[in-house]
Formats: C-alpha cells, sequence, structure tokens
C-alpha cells in the first residue's frame, strides 16, 4: 500500500527547521548524524494512522522511554547514569543508590555477552539486548537490572524519489501527481523476526538472576497492534517480574504545531514470555478451514 513520508529529520517535509537539519543530515533526537540513509522518520499509509520508523525516532526527549522505564522497575526518583557517571561516583565514593546506570546507545555502548555457537562450530558471535538499566551495590557490582528493546518496522516498497526530492528542497510529485510513493510497512517481519526476537531474548533474560524485572519491550502503537493480531489470543496479564515482558507503546502526540512533536505513551502492558511462545506457536487467529482450497476454485472460474 502506498505510504508518504510525513516527518523528515523530525518536521514535516520541507520545514524550514527541517530543511536545516536535512541539510547538515543532523537527527534532532539523538543530535548525531542521521544513520538513516534518507532520513525518513514517520510514514502515513493512505488508509492508516502515521507510524514511526526508525527507532532514534523513539529516543525523543533525551530518552524519555528510558525514564518511563526506570521509574516503572525501579520507582520514582531515580538518577539516570551512563555507565562513566557510574564508575566515577563508584570510584569516588559517591555512589548513592538511587542512581540507575545505562548501558546501550547514548550511554556507552551496548552490553555484549557472548553468543552460542553451532554444534561443532569454535565460531560465535555477540548477544546484544539494546539497553541495560542496572542497579548497583557500592562497590559497582550489580544488584538487580532490567533489560529493553526497542523496535519499530521496517519498510517494503522505497520512499527514495520523496526523500531525495527533499534532500535537495524540492516538493515531490509521483508520476500520478499526488505524493505518496511505493513504500510500504514490512507487517510479516511481526511473525518472522519481531515475535521469535520477543521470545528468544525473554528466554535469555529468565536464566539471569539478577534480571528481577523481565525485558521491557518499546514500539509504535501500530506494530503493538499488529501483534496481538498475529497472536490471536488473549494474554493473560502478569506483575512486572524476572520472565515477565512488559509491552510500552508510544506514538507521536496529536499535531499541534510544535515540532519536532513530542512522543506520547499510549499502551502499557505486562505478560510472560512463556504466554507469548505459547501463543505464538498456537495463534487462535487463523484464516477460515479451506480458504485456500476456495482461493483455487474462485481463481478457476
Amino acid at each position: 500500500m502506498a505510504a508518504e513520508i510525513i516527518e523528515f529529520f523530525g518536521y514535516p517535509p520541507l520545514h524550514p527547521n527541517g530543511v536545516d537539519l536535512s541539510d547538515r543530515h543532523h537527527c534532532p533526537f539523538v543530535e548525531e548524524r542521521c544513520t538513516k540513509v534518507r532520513g525518513a522518520c514517520v510514514i502515513k499509509q493512505v488508509t492508516a494512522d502515521p507510524v514511526i520508523i526508525c527507532p532514534k525516532r523513539l529516543y525523543a526527549q533525551q530518552f524519555q522511554i528510558l525514564k518511563d522505564i526506570a521509574e516503572e522497575a525501579f520507582g520514582v526518583g531515580t538518577d539516570l547514569i551512563d555507565r562513566r557517571e557510574g564508575q566515577a561516583r563508584v570510584s569516588t565514593g559517591k555512589y548513592s543508590g538511587n542512581e540507575v546506570v545505562v548501558f546501550g546507545y547514548g550511554h556507552g555502548g551496548e552490553l555484549g555477552i557472548p553468543a552460542p555457537s553451532s554444534p561443532g562450530s569454535t565460531r560465535s558471535g555477540t548477544f546484544k539486548i539494546d539497553f541495560v538499566l542496572s542497579r548497583l551495590n557500592k562497590d559497582g557490582s550489580p544488584q538487580e537490572f532490567a533489560a529493553v528493546e526497542v523496535q519499530t518496522i521496517d519498510t517494503t516498497g522505497t520512499y527514495a524519489p520523496a526523500a531525495e526530492s527533499y534532500l535537495k528542497g524540492l516538493s515531490y510529485l509521483n508520476d500520478k501527481g499526488g505524493v505518496t510513493t511505493s513504500a510500504g510497512l514490512n507487517w510479516e517481519n511481526v511473525s518472522k523476526r519481531i515475535l521469535p526476537q520477543i521470545i528468544y531474548k525473554g528466554n535469555v533474560l529468565k536464566r539471569e538472576e539478577l534480571c528481577k524485572k523481565g525485558l521491557f519491550f518499546v514500539l509504535p502503537h501500530a506494530v503493538y497492534e499488529k501483534i496481538q493480531a498475529r497472536i490471536g489470543s488473549q494474554l493473560m496479564e502478569y506483575p512486572i517480574s524476572a520472565g515477565s515482558v512488559t509491552f510500552m507503546t508510544y506514538d507521536r502526540a496529536p499535531e499541534d504545531g510544535v515540532h519536532p512533536t513530542p512522543l506520547q505513551k499510549k499502551t502499557q502492558f505486562t505478560t510472560s514470555v512463556d504466554q507469548i511462545a505459547y501463543a505464538f506457536v498456537s495463534p487462535l487467529n487463523l484464516p477460515e478451514k479451506n480458504a485456500y482450497a476456495k482461493a483455487i476454485s474462485n481463481a478457476m472460474r
């Protein structure tokens, strides 16, 4: 389904402030050079709401998502600091115990652990979680931690012609005189990549004695709705605990002329990784019986 870019370097396409950012290829959400080839943050399909397609768009308001998660996991008033500041406070005896040290993008880099190798292979890679939030003991050893994964959605087709026009400071019209592109949203990745990733990483974290708050999974609200549709069953709600998965969904706040548009938290729901795994392999939201036989019959008429 055709889609248009509605947010480009944090602003509507060709907005004066956005043009300045696109000229410098600068991301306003992490204050660094944009790592995407063409700088689209949000796209909108013709008959649907806008969807965030860049993970760094979810890092707006100085990583507000991490502040929200720290509050849920460790309580109100925690002090989020990066690993360098954590090391400094521990070494000087100034670590109060109210701090939560963040490991991940923009905070000193991700933590990697050895990934399991294939049977008979001596090669192994590195397993990573996007963010780890850790409460420490006074000596700097970990007391407990929560894990955070951030996911948007990949696109299909291309929005390149529109993006290239905007990068040149030009308006864009397709061959039909509209602004849509051939870009779409790759919802198949919900089944192929997103749900398997939740299940695998959730099970890895179940083996961590200090991961007492489980996995927090941050994503656009539309992607969460697709997960629900794919599973097709009512997941039981659980408290935040070891082995839990907490979905936290975000969208852009309603347009009010302020740009970049702030993020708005939409939904929070906690279940267990076992619930998700069972629902994934035993989906209830299936096509009607003999749907393919009917399709063949209809095609041959």
